[in-house]
């Protein structure tokens, strides 16, 4: 016991500082925007080009500079006009340096599949073009500036109202979207954070599907069950209208183009109007609940008093995943990464810390019955002993405990994960007791 409780002394607190956070507003498409956006996709393709042929020619271009300044001679010498065709030349300098981090991004990729390929699930390939005619373009804070809460963008002919307590920004993007742009407002943190000291209350979470997350505390609160079905449904609502979509443009050959590939011509479509719509109107679904959700789990976490909040996630679980064709697609369909990011920033940002860990084994043993989760107590092992059952987790997602108990499969995993990162956590008779009584809770989104 002594030497597990000097484990758990070790576990590092939360040093991450928020800094800065950012604001999305979403506006309609004008010939303004259109005219700059294409702008970013012809100077993005252009720059990769000279990347690419540098490469192949092994005449590399050396990193940002090199790069600027040869777009800064072409337009001197009146050759090629696309570094000044984003109204602002700071727009033009962060197409570039969005080029050169994606060609470092590849090399720095192939020198560590070349150390060790086993790590990649294939040789990195190089950078593609870009296909779709508008690109992603930035507005520097030089050029865009907050007054009396708006944004104002001259060139733009922008005015947009902010959210309140926004003041100092960074580089504005302008994204566009099916239903026109999404401008997003990187902006700086007002507040210093304070990470919490461990205080010995911990809220252990557990992914999944029908429950997109189950938290559980050892401070003896009732478990909390964030409903995923609502979530799940929209994934499949998406999915069944995106293969309709994919049909009538197999058939009608729209947006169709043939390619050469080694095993012979290969047929490639791109994404139609309507496939953009339901893409982003399921992208904004996929948001609002995993905001809500976050905001939820953040907010229980301070109700139990708990400064620490462990998550379980295995590394690659998304491509690994081997649950059946149904289950794997509404697996890898829901976020995960994209809610554990929120978890962590909105409870950074209310001193929390928190911990990611390995999830082995905390589906296989029982909390209730003091199992660490490990291989030794795991299914395989059991079968080996000739222990049985084998696996304890039956129908209904619900775990069977040696001395018969029903408990929330994955309030069980919720539980056994805290017992990841300390391992001196066990169960006792007051949070038995609340455990087989999870509460429910679906978010309107």
């Amino acid at each position: 016991v002594k030497k597990m409780a000097k484990k758990n002394k070790q576990v590092p607190r939360n040093d991450l500082q928020y800094e800065q956070l950012a604001s999305e507003y979403l506006i309609k498409a004008n010939p303004k925007l259109d005219e700059y956006s294409l702008a970013a996709h012809n100077l993005y393709n252009r720059a990769l080009y000279d990347l690419r042929q540098g490469f192949f020619k092994k005449k590399y271009v050396k990193g940002y500079s090199q790069l600027d300044q040869m777009f800064k001679e072409r337009y001197q010498k009146r050759e090629l006009m696309l570094y000044h065709s984003l109204g602002y030349v700071q727009s033009a300098q962060q197409a570039l340096r969005e080029v050169t981090t994606v060609w470092q991004a590849f090399f720095k990729a192939l020198k560590a599949y070349k150390a060790s390929p086993s790590k990649f699930s294939g040789k990195p390939r190089l950078p593609h073009y870009l296909r779709d005619k508008r690109h992603t373009f930035f507005v520097t804070n030089q050029n865009a500036k907050v007054k009396d809460g708006y944004l104002i963008v001259p060139k733009l002919d922008l005015k947009l109202k902010l959210a309140p307590n926004i003041e100092k920004i960074g580089r504005v993007a302008f994204k566009p979207v099916a239903n026109g742009y999404k401008v997003i407002v990187p902006y700086k943190v007002n507040k210093e954070i304070k990470y919490l000291p461990d205080n010995g209350k911990y809220i252990g979470i557990d992914p999944g599907i029908d429950n997109a997350f189950a938290c559980a505390s050892n401070t003896g609160n009732r478990p909390l069950l964030i409903n995923g079905c609502g979530i799940k449904s929209v994934n499949q609502y998406y999915n069944k209208k995106r293969a309709e979509l994919r049909q009538l443009q197999a058939r009608y050959h729209q947006l169709e183009r043939i390619i050469n590939t080694k095993q012979g011509k290969k047929v490639v479509y791109q994404d139609t109007q309507a496939m953009k719509k339901i893409t982003a109107w399921r992208n904004d679904k996929i948001k609002q609940f995993a905001h809500k959700a976050s905001k939820r789990i953040v907010d229980y976490a301070l109700n139990c008093e708990a400064n620490t909040i462990i998550i379980g996630k295995n590394k690659s679980w998304k491509r690994s995943s081997n649950m059946g064709k149904r289950n794997n697609q509404n697996f890898i369909g829901i976020p995960h990464n994209i809610m554990i990011d929120m978890i962590k920033y909105k409870a950074n940002l209310a001193g929390i810390t928190v911990i990611q860990t390995n999830e082995s084994y905390t589906s296989q043993t029982s909390s209730l019955d003091h199992e660490q989760p490990c291989w030794e107590n795991g299914n395989k092992s059991r079968k080996k002993q000739g222990k049985s059952p084998i696996n304890r987790r039956i129908k209904r997602g619900l775990f069977k405990t040696n001395d018969g108990r029903l408990i929330n499969a994955d309030i069980n995993g919720a539980l056994q994960i805290i017992k990841k990162v300390f391992s001196n956590f066990q169960v006792n008779d007051e949070i038995a007791g609340v455990v087989l009584r999870p509460v429910k809770w679906s978010p309107k989104f």
